[in-house]
């Protein structure tokens, strides 16, 4: 063999065995490099030292779980405030310490107050054309100034020609007391109502009473009341205190 081909044969030979440690180094990175990237990196947490528990507050024994509006309900019975009365008794009309016999053709009605005692209607010869009848007291000092009633309770009607009106005023014996009976006719209206009733008559009487002034009031057409003139002063005379014991 020619000298010139062994040499270039030997430079070979170097060139390839000088490249295999390279490869190698390469191969292993090529290798590793996935299982490297695979692995997450481990991130250390902060490290927050623990704070105590609150602790828990003490129950009030006075507490109540129910609401402020229960609470209330339980100072004010407004149930019982406002529960609906029935009529006591059929045959008698009965009010505070009071009683008459009620006359056959009137009958009991639902007091639409609680300040009303007792209420009935007086029948006419139409439905429309009843009387009512309506039976308050008065606290002990309060209803005495009947000046003032009067004026309040003229304040109501009007006469037919639109100017004031003018009461009847008498004093009366009931049930062996002192009384006063007003009696107040022409157009009626009311507590300030849209609605007027014509030729209306409204009788008052208050009967002074140690533990509060009794006051009835009797109000509807003046030819119903006409017609019941004689059963109204029937009832009057008729009142007598029930004997306290």
């Amino acid at each position: 063999m020619e000298p010139k081909l062994l040499v270039r044969l030997f430079s070979q030979k170097r060139n390839v065995d000088a490249m295999a440690p390279m490869k190698t180094y390469i191969l292993l990175l090529l290798l590793t490099a996935p299982i490297l990237s695979c692995e997450e990196p481990i991130i250390e947490a902060p490290i927050v030292s623990a704070l105590p528990e609150p602790e828990p507050e003490p129950e009030n024994p006075n507490s109540n779980p129910t609401s402020l509006l229960e609470n209330t309900r339980e100072k004010i019975d407004h149930d019982s405030k406002h529960e609906k009365k029935t009529e006591p008794d059929p045959d008698w009309i009965l009010f505070s310490d009071f009683r008459a016999p009620k006359p056959l053709t009137w009958s009991w009605t639902t007091p639409s107050s609680n300040m009303r005692i007792a209420n009935y209607a007086i029948p006419g010869d139409e439905p429309a054309d009843s009387c009512e009848l309506v039976i308050k007291q008065f606290a002990v000092d309060e209803g005495k100034d009947l000046p003032a009633n009067i004026e309040r309770w003229k304040s109501h009607f009007r006469s037919s020609a639109g100017g004031p009106v003018q009461p009847r005023v008498t004093s009366a014996v009931i049930a062996n007391m002192p009384a006063t009976i007003i009696r107040i006719n022409g157009e009626y209206m009311g507590l300030g109502t849209s609605w007027h009733r014509y030729n209306h008559t409204m009788l008052i009487v208050l009967i002074e009473y140690e533990k509060g002034n009794i006051y009835l009031r009797l109000i509807g057409p003046e030819e119903t009341l006409i017609s019941q003139q004689a059963q109204w002063d029937s009832f009057l005379d008729s009142i007598q205190l029930i004997q306290i014991n």
